[in-house]
């Protein structure tokens, strides 16, 4: 009953009179209750690419039928998902001279669409999940509800001839397609389910009958019964993926340091888990897939060139970059641009074109494009905005005495301490950032003069912008947190962005913030009910504004800026941004490396990033200090 469903569904339909024009569901939604004759399904979080070509080509079949072969029987121009599955619509060549017993078919309902890819850009999950499948054409056939792996020769030749690029799509020759094609036949596409397999040393499974080794996923819909999973400790068996892999970045410059492919396996085994829990970006196993380390076998040769040594540090630094994005509490709530650059001039819109009252056009005078036109000209201003990436970095050492056995146990701690201090800085400078390196102006310190290499010497960030730059744009509350004094600090913005409360964000310090539990106006996030998409550090929200707590935020004396003497340092403050209008670019992502120096025996860990953070406008942004707490 399912997949009669699916057929109708997924039926070519005629949508223009000529009958040239056709359309229909090109991808059905399906769920592991509901899956295709192939036992796989998708879902609204398959990544399709949609946006990688603006055309595709139609073939009968993928191109695998005798007749027909590779001719390209039409294009698609139309691919948008709906909560159905995904929509195409596209037009047949009215020089093919099989289109018209296409038609006849199409107008008996006996054909059906098909999506197809290439097996190298697919991805699957073990339990029939598709989460990647790049559409590269569309097939009628007369078996429909079935994604397809498509011809490589008749990829080739139609994408050559609607002058698509290849490149994007990596194709291979035409040895490798058979290559494929066998591989295909054997047992579709390797995925994650064969890695797994090859962790036999670490893990047993005894089952009746026989249970498959597999990863685990958030929602196993049907877990195998009565099975017992036993593992094999290591002494690896408490690193996580970004363990192992930080220490191998330490240990692969000691010279005759070989951990052997028990540890590359299990290495691969978390980072793959890791990946499909959501611990890890696709970067973590990007370079494992990429070379090709997609089946049992492959990871058992001990003798391939560079052994485990292309995808070791991935995991970690996939970390570092993630938890930059997701974990921290101030940069996850701004857009951000990547800088091919430095520095990096982004166009912005300005002023909106002039929209007129207009007389109808009576006269043929009234045609000829003049100053005097009945439609007056209007021009849509536009703008730019200079971005300067700067470089933050930490570097952390230690001896060569700790070997792996002496590292092992607080390699954690290490890789921790690294990637905590870069999140905390990138927050910091965001927050307290100041250039100025005078006497007595630098609102972190305000009765000296800063250090040089002091980190919130890098730019200007948000206390900066609404305390000195723009110091219309700051409130002396001085008096305790309240609804009427958030308020009036949230007016200070321009009123269309004031009006904005999901496009807002309230920023505070540790103090305020328990300031702030004592009014009645402040829903903490248990209380905020169907509101409460919590991002990392929301606390709650204020007259529907997101509020965040971040460590970062400093006390203050009583003109916002902070002394040199903590005991003055009593004040708390709050920031209000339009999160629309404020950008952070990244000429360089969180990066890390670890070297040797063998003059001084000792192991450095570099971890750098280049950032900045510009505004769009002077009222985007209003700072209240001065509060009491």
């Amino acid at each position: 009953m399912i997949n009669d469903i699916q057929i109708a569904t997924t039926a070519v339909k005629s949508i223009s009179e000529d009958g040239y024009k056709i359309g229909g569901y090109l991808v059905v939604w399906g769920s592991y209750h509901d899956k295709d004759l192939q036992g796989e399904w998708f879902t609204p979080q398959t990544d399709l690419a949609l946006g990688l070509y603006p055309v595709r080509p139609i073939f009968y079949d993928h191109g695998a039928n005798e007749a027909l072969k590779s001719s390209m029987i039409g294009t698609i121009d139309t691919l948008k998902t709906d909560d159905v599955g995904l929509w195409c619509e596209g037009q047949l060549d009215r020089h093919n001279r099989y289109v018209k017993a296409l038609q006849q078919l199409i107008a008996k309902g006996a054909l059906g669409w098909s999506s197809g890819s290439l097996p190298h850009l697919i991805s699957k999950n073990t339990n029939g999940e598709i989460t990647r499948w790049p559409v590269i054409e569309a097939s009628m056939t007369p078996v429909p509800a079935n994604p397809r792996l498509s011809s490589v020769s008749a990829i080739k030749s139609a994408y050559d001839a609607l002058g698509l690029d290849l490149s994007q799509i990596t194709i291979a020759n035409d040895d490798q397609e058979n290559q494929m094609t066998d591989e295909v036949k054997n047992d579709l596409v390797e995925t994650v389910s064969a890695l797994a397999e090859s962790v036999k040393s670490l893990r047993q499974e005894i089952a009746r009958p026989a249970a498959v080794k597999r990863l685990p996923f958030a929602a196993d819909p049907a877990p195998a019964q009565n099975r017992i999973e036993v593992t094999r400790a290591t002494k690896y068996s408490d690193l996580s993926a970004q363990d192992m892999s930080f220490l191998h970045e330490i240990m692969s410059s000691v010279k005759g340091w070989n951990p052997g492919e028990q540890f590359y396996r299990e290495l691969a085994d978390k980072a793959f888990r890791a990946v499909n829990s959501g611990q890890l970006g696709y970067d973590a196993v990007k370079g494992l897939v990429e070379r090709g380390y997609t089946k049992s076998n492959e990871l058992d040769t001990t003798g391939q060139a560079g052994y485990g040594q292309e995808f070791a540090a991935d995991s970690w630094r996939s970390d570092l970059w993630l938890k930059v994005r997701q974990e921290n509490v101030v940069a996850p709530i701004f857009p951000f641009v990547e800088m091919p650059t430095n520095p990096y001039e982004l166009p912005l819109e300005s002023t909106d074109p002039t929209v007129y009252y207009v007389p109808e056009t009576t006269d043929a005078a009234q045609l000829v494009p003049t100053s005097a036109s009945t439609i007056p000209l209007s021009k849509a201003g536009s703008a730019k905005i200079q971005m300067n990436a700067k470089k933050l970095a930490l570097r952390l050492t230690w001896s060569s005495e700790l070997n792996e056995d002496s590292i092992v146990p607080i390699i954690a701690n290490y890789r921790r301490q690294a990637v905590r201090s870069m999140q905390n800085a990138i927050d910091n400078v965001l927050l307290n950032g100041d250039v100025a390196t005078g006497v007595n102006v630098n609102v972190n310190l305000i009765d000296g003069t800063p250090t040089s290499g002091t980190k919130f010497l890098a730019f200007d960030g948000l206390r900066k912008y609404a305390l000195v730059t723009n110091s219309a744009q700051s409130v002396n509350a001085a008096a305790a947190p309240s609804l009427t004094l958030f308020r009036q600090g949230r007016f200070k913005m321009a009123g269309a962005y004031a009006t904005q409360p999901r496009n807002c964000a309230w920023i505070v310090d540790d103090n305020t913030y328990a300031a702030m539990l004592a009014m009645p106006e402040f829903l903490t996030m248990e209380k905020a009910g169907p509101h409460a998409t919590a991002q990392t550090g929301q606390i709650g929200f204020m007259d529907g504004i997101a509020v965040f707590a971040s460590a970062e935020m400093p006390l203050t004396n009583a003109a916002g800026k902070v002394s040199g003497t903590p005991a003055n340092n009593v004040k708390g403050q709050g920031i209000i941004v339009f999160r629309p209008n404020f950008l952070i670019g990244y000429r360089r992502q969180v990066q890390a490396n670890v070297e040797f120096f063998p003059w001084a025996d000792a192991y450095h860990l570099v971890v750098t990033v280049r950032l900045c953070l510009v505004a769009f406008d002077s009222a985007s942004a209003a700072e209240m200090y001065n509060f009491s707490v």
